[in-house]
């Protein structure tokens, strides 16, 4: 005989699943604010991703807004090689620990990754940046941010700089 008795309901209390939703909305350049147009502009000058690129966000403190990744062959998935506080302020620490060095495409938040990730795929292409307002719900608690987007392709080898600005968080 029990001597608590809890009611007896169905899933009450259960987790539900939570559909994620991203809404991407591409801007001007002009748009940007003035560091990310500034990084923009310097990975225009440079042309490749090279050493002078990251001494550029390095010299100007920029580094830490924003997240490189980059593959290590023609047929090798992109890895995440270096992750900014803007990404893991919103998609946390331990997100990060997780998927740096890893294939951009095991990323848990997978709606939100492939979203994202098509983004990626236009800036190398384009070999142009990009400048998009993109808002999302369902990973965490809701938030808004813009990211200038700078790829590169080089023998095969791919590269995409993100800059990232969270607007807000909720």
């Amino acid at each position: 005989m029990a001597v608590i008795t809890f009611p007896a309901t169905q899933d009450r209390g259960a987790l539900r699943p939570v559909s994620t939703e991203v809404s991407i909305q591409r801007l001007a350049m002009s748009s940007a604010t003035e560091w990310q147009r500034q990084i923009m502009t310097e990975c225009r000058r440079q042309g490749i991703l090279n050493p002078a690129v990251f001494a550029y966000l390095k010299a100007n403190r920029l580094l830490d807004r924003c997240t490189l990744l980059a593959s290590e062959g023609p047929t090798s998935p992109l890895l995440f090689k270096f992750i900014g506080v803007p990404t893991l302020s919103v998609l946390g620490r331990a997100w990060g620990r997780s998927v740096l060095g890893q294939p951009e495409d095991i990323d848990p938040h997978v709606e939100f990754a492939h979203s994202i990730g098509m983004q990626y795929v236009e800036a190398i292409g384009a070999g142009e940046a990009l400048f998009n307002r993109i808002s999302v719900t369902g990973v965490g608690r809701p938030f808004v941010y813009t990211h200038a987007v700078y790829g590169w392709s080089d023998r095969g080898r791919r590269a995409v700089l993100s800059c990232i600005d969270v607007h807000t968080l909720h």
